[in-house]
């Protein structure tokens, strides 16, 4: 009888506990790319005069964490899952490790390096995702530069290069600069 009792008492609660299960990772995804828009824009502001160099930020259309490529929905946002190469380079690189070599801030210099702008380096988003940036957007200007989590589906649905914050269907994003 007891069993009976509980058995019935915890699949009541199972919904309730993968309900605050789901919203938690959505809560870590928030979390991330807004934590993750900070240190880039801190990075953006400190290296600007180096953005071009070999392996600096601005030569990429495309920054993205560890964890799985998500899939697209292929309407604009093809460029969200190109993998990493000459295009697209590594966030620890920029935000942990100095992978592109740009000159170390000096208290004589009004800019360099400060990092490491994160104390660890990137995870996957909580459903094992990559988290991405489009930096093509520094470029073309009028787009807005954003980190994005493809969210709970997996999917990235959110457009590459708009105006404006792109969020569409479940996709967590945070602004880092304003295209405009």
């Amino acid at each position: 009888m007891i069993l009976t009792v509980m058995s019935i008492l915890s699949g009541a609660a199972a919904p309730a506990v993968n309900d605050y299960v789901e919203q938690a990772k959505l809560v870590r995804a928030s979390h991330d790319v807004r934590t993750l828009s900070v240190s880039l824009a801190r990075l953006f502001n400190d290296t600007a005069a180096e953005k071009g160099i070999e392996k600096g930020w601005g030569t990429y259309d495309l920054l993205v964490g560890a964890g799985a490529v998500p899939r697209v929905d292929g309407r604009g946002t093809e460029p969200w899952a190109a993998p990493v190469g000459a295009a697209v380079g590594l966030l620890d690189d920029q935000l942990i490790t100095n992978g592109a070599g740009y000159a170390i801030h000096r208290r004589s210099a009004a800019s360099g390096w400060r990092g490491a702008y994160l104390e660890q380096a990137i995870g996957s988003d909580p459903w094992g995702q990559r988290y991405a940036v489009n930096m093509k957007a520094t470029k073309t200007g009028g787009a807005d530069v954003v980190v994005v989590s493809a969210g709970p589906d997996g999917v990235l649905e959110s457009l590459f290069e708009v105006d404006g914050l792109p969020t569409r269907g479940d996709d967590v994003v945070s602004l880092v600069s304003s295209g405009r």
